[in-house]
């Protein structure tokens, strides 16, 4: 009956931990066929193969690059701008995805809500290196008790590799929450669409306040239908059409409203 309890008890960790392994193995290939398929020029093709790895929250500096490259060579310029500044929250020293950016604004002349928004990027934990963390510590906590129980020789081995294994999953669980803790504003939309205008009302037919070139970034503060009311640069205020942007950071629970 003892050894049946501990044979379960350390196939549950090791599962687990081949779970966490196996979840970061399938999305390189799917990335590696959106490559391909970029390289081949079928660029729309290529971005259908990114947005499923983006619908499932895998999300890696070098997808949203290669997704921003399929949408520039689509001119597709807004989305291109918007795919490497997500590049850029989960690695601020991507130097291609930044020179790609600055390209893009030598293009368009973006222009920021916040001077700091092209440079609001910081440093995040690898979602790899979480996972990886994650699965090396449930090794460790299985094994650990296993030996515990089966009273091997060397319990302090085995103890050692109970605080090892708990430290690693303390260490992954604070990687994470930093993080998610460490993005910018999550209102911030970028604009996608070409000849963007900012309104003093919420109508084609209202005031132009400032035109906004695909890139550029606005800090939503309220929606209405096809409309929204947005902050612009200079401390101005006005409306955009809705299909005219996209937020910044759309996937993360932490959020959402």
């Amino acid at each position: 009956m003892l050894r049946t309890i501990i044979i379960s008890i350390v196939i549950f960790f090791h599962s687990l931990a081949a779970q966490s392994m196996a979840d970061l193995d399938r999305p390189e290939e799917t990335f590696k066929k959106g490559t391909l398929l970029l390289n081949k020029n079928k660029y729309k093709e290529a971005i259908e193969q990114f947005t499923t790895l983006i619908n499932q929250k895998q999300f890696a500096p070098e997808l949203f690059l290669q997704m921003g490259n399929a949408h520039y060579r689509l001119q597709n310029i807004g989305l291109a701008a918007l795919s490497y500044r997500r590049a850029l929250l989960l690695k601020s020293n991507s130097a291609e995805a930044r020179q790609n950016l600055e390209l893009i604004k030598d293009k368009t002349g973006f222009v920021d809500t916040d001077p700091s928004d092209s440079n609001q990027i910081l440093s995040l934990s690898n979602e790899s290196l979480i996972g990886t963390l994650l699965a090396i510590s449930l090794w460790l906590i299985g094994i650990g008790i296993a030996l515990i129980i089966l009273k091997i020789r060397h319990r302090k081995s085995a103890f050692a590799l109970l605080i090892v294994g708990s430290l690693s999953a303390t260490l992954s669980t604070f990687l994470s929450k930093a993080r998610d803790s460490s993005r910018p504003d999550h209102r911030t939309n970028i604009v996608i669409k070409n000849d963007s205008t900012a309104h003093t009302g919420p109508a084609q037919s209202a005031s132009t306040i400032i035109k906004l070139p695909p890139g550029s970034s606005v800090i939503l503060v309220t929606a209405r239908d096809n409309w929204s009311y947005v902050k612009l640069p200079n401390e101005l205020h006005g409306w955009i059409k809705t299909e005219s942007i996209q937020s910044l950071w759309p996937y993360d629970p932490e959020f959402s409203d």
